[in-house]
């Protein structure tokens, strides 16, 4: 049930749905000064929703700050989570990413730079319908490609959520006797929930953010004033993410 709603809140923490919905109620109003209202209000938030600069500001006060890889002290394994694959072309010889990817390439770096000894790929099927294809294990085929040795790979392959991450993860963990430090590698926008459930599953994790939404501070004209229909999807996707960590918070989970 829970899996259910949160991915129905994908669809309901849409800015674009709310702005769309405002609109088409004008027609609903029978007085002209409220359809006035009603049409200005829609057009106030279509300017809020689509601005680069505030949604960028959002993501700054929300997202953890990025690591330099040079005061990084070493882990023996970090723990990756899935979420950034997509087999939506229907070929199994490839893996497709959409953004996200940095989760990937960024845990590359670690073992390439020795910081890290090993990876723990978490993160089964989070398809709702149509084939469930567990995203640790394509992941891993990246990880082999890059170099990364079958040895040094461990594979969770039964979460379909965050808080199902952090409670399999605990049970490899302990099976396993991987040890007691670890290093999170997640989307910076995702950290605050994810430290959270692997807190509370048990494991001492520290976050190493990757795949930031926000951008350094940028003032210019173009970015101030003019409308930017990426805006509003990233608006959906930091809405998406403050809700399910208030949600994980009130039920538990973190």
């Amino acid at each position: 049930m829970f899996f259910i709603l949160s991915k129905t809140l994908d669809f309901l923490l849409s800015p674009l749905l709310w702005v769309i919905l405002i609109f088409f109620s004008v027609f609903f109003c029978k007085k002209p000064s409220a359809k006035k209202k009603v049409f200005l209000t829609g057009i106030i938030l279509l300017l809020f929703f689509s601005n680069s600069f505030i949604v960028n500001e959002a993501f700054l006060a929300w997202e953890d700050k990025p690591i330099q890889l040079s005061g990084l002290k070493k882990y023996e394994t970090a723990i990756v989570l899935t979420g950034v694959a997509s087999n939506r072309k229907g070929i199994t010889d490839r893996v497709f990413f959409g953004k996200g990817a940095d989760r990937v390439l960024h845990t590359v770096q670690l073992y390439k730079s020795g910081k890290i000894q090993r990876i723990l790929i978490s993160g089964g099927s989070g398809a709702v319908l149509g084939v469930k294809i567990a995203e640790a294990g394509e992941l891993r085929k990246v990880f082999l490609y890059c170099g990364v040795p079958d040895s040094s790979i461990i594979l969770e392959e039964k979460s379909r959520n965050t808080t199902e991450s952090a409670r399999f993860s605990k049970k490899v963990i302990d099976s396993l006797k991987l040890g007691k430090d670890f290093l999170l590698v997640t989307s910076s926008f995702h950290i605050p929930r994810s430290i959270g459930c692997f807190t509370k599953a048990g494991i001492s994790v520290i976050a190493y953010p990757v795949d930031f939404y926000s951008r350094d501070r940028n003032l210019d004209l173009e970015t101030i004033l003019l409308p930017s229909e990426s805006a509003i999807g990233q608006w959906a996707i930091l809405m998406h993410e403050i809700v399910g960590y208030l949600f994980y918070k009130l039920m538990g989970y973190s």
